[in-house]
């Protein structure tokens, strides 16, 4: 990005300030995110400026969303409403445009938004140790916590057909049709038909999990949409979690939906992205952990309604290959991307990790069963038939 179209657009949130430096942030598949340091008046600070993506349906409603949420959480952490941890919590509030007084600004065809910096953290591309991992837990449960009586009927969907894996199964398949293989040399051919093969084992067993899901009395309330462990914010010294960001994917949907894509997303030991595909592993230690951490949160510890969480892990993780596959087809239009094959990497980065956690799923259900959650027994030797 041009330092002096930042300047710009800088000007727009913040009066009589200087840019003094700009940092591009690698994290995020979506939007494109900066740290912008900034002095005012002689005192430096920072702030998060953002280039929301086109995938939403409306930037007005995704920032009224935005604010909604942080109002929310802000006004109850301010009274004290009640207490979740001795350990701080921190809202990644909006910063208002001064030029327009709403929270976004146009700018060559882009809409641009100023978030508030939460300083003395960092974000995770792969857990650091067990432990790392318990805290993720607890500080899903935190999220989850205050925002357990928020009206989820006040939030408007942004994104459509966001987590309908059968949506992600038909455009998937549509795009496999339609796909000019000629554009491919040979080898980029072989890895797409393999990965395709693959997938194609899962779609009916998926399919049929899907409508186990719909008849089943689960759990609908408002989650997170993508709790990915990029997406959280770590205090920099003490190691818990500090707040929960990118709120964009807030939506009403099934709790065991949040809690298995973020155990799909810290369990992967090497992280979405490799060096090594080889190296990517499920970590069945990292779920128990976890799920210990996100427990010492509840009082109710009725863990029947967990029983399906396998079955989530594993659609989970299946939906994000093939939507990483089907963004691969369709010439990369909805993830960011470095290279032009990163996400037919990224798909088998995540198939990958799907055959890991299948091959590991009878011991996992083990170790579930000790924690308190008796789960279908029959569903280890389902997926196991399918690799």
């Amino acid at each position: 990005m041009n330092f002096n179209k930042i300047k710009k657009i800088h000007r727009n949130f913040f009066i009589n300030s200087r840019v003094i430096k700009i940092e591009k942030l690698i994290s995020g598949n979506i939007n494109k995110t900066y740290i912008i340091e900034h002095e005012s008046r002689g005192r430096k600070s920072k702030y998060i400026l953002q280039c929301l993506s086109n995938i939403f349906d409306s930037h007005e409603i995704l920032n009224n969303n935005h604010k909604l949420l942080t109002d929310y959480m802000s006004e109850k952490l301010k009274n004290n409403y009640f207490t979740i941890s001795d350990t701080r919590w921190d809202v990644p509030a909006l910063i208002k445009c001064n030029s327009s007084n709403f929270f976004v600004f146009p700018f060559e065809e882009n809409y641009w938004r100023a978030i508030k910096y939460i300083g003395g953290t960092l974000t995770l591309n792969f857990l650091e140790d067990s432990n790392m991992a318990y805290q993720i837990g607890l500080g899903l449960a935190k999220f989850h916590f205050i925002l357990q009586d928020f009206q989820s009927s006040r939030i408007i969907s942004t994104i459509k057909n966001f987590h309908n894996t059968n949506y992600y199964i038909d455009q998937y398949l549509i795009s496999l049709q339609d796909f000019d293989f000629s554009r491919l040399d040979n080898k980029l051919v072989e890895r797409v038909n393999i990965l395709t093969n693959n997938l194609l084992f899962h779609v009916e067993y998926v399919k049929s999990l899907t409508l186990l899901f719909d008849n089943e009395s689960l759990d609908n309330q408002l989650i997170h949409g993508d709790p990915k462990l990029s997406n959280f914010l770590i205090d920099f010294n003490q190691r818990f979690v500090v707040s929960l960001i990118d709120l964009d994917t807030v939506s009403s949907g099934y709790l065991l939906t949040d809690l298995a894509d973020c155990i799909r997303s810290i369990c992967n030991v090497s992280g979405e992205d490799p060096d090594d595909i080889e190296s990517v592993f499920f970590d069945n230690n990292y779920c128990i952990y976890f799920l210990r951490g996100y427990f010492s949160m509840i009082d109710d510890m009725n863990l029947s309604k967990f029983r399906l969480l396998p079955e989530f892990i594993y659609v989970i993780t299946f939906e994000l290959s093939i939507r990483f596959i089907t963004d691969f087809l369709k010439s990369n239009s909805y993830f960011k991307v470095d290279y032009d094959t990163q996400n037919l990497f990224r798909a088998e980065v995540q198939f990958r990790l799907l055959s890991s956690f299948i091959s590991q799923s009878s011991n996992l259900l083990g170790d579930l069963e000790r924690l308190g959650i008796v789960s279908n027994s029959t569903f280890a030797f389902d997926v196991q038939k399918l690799i």
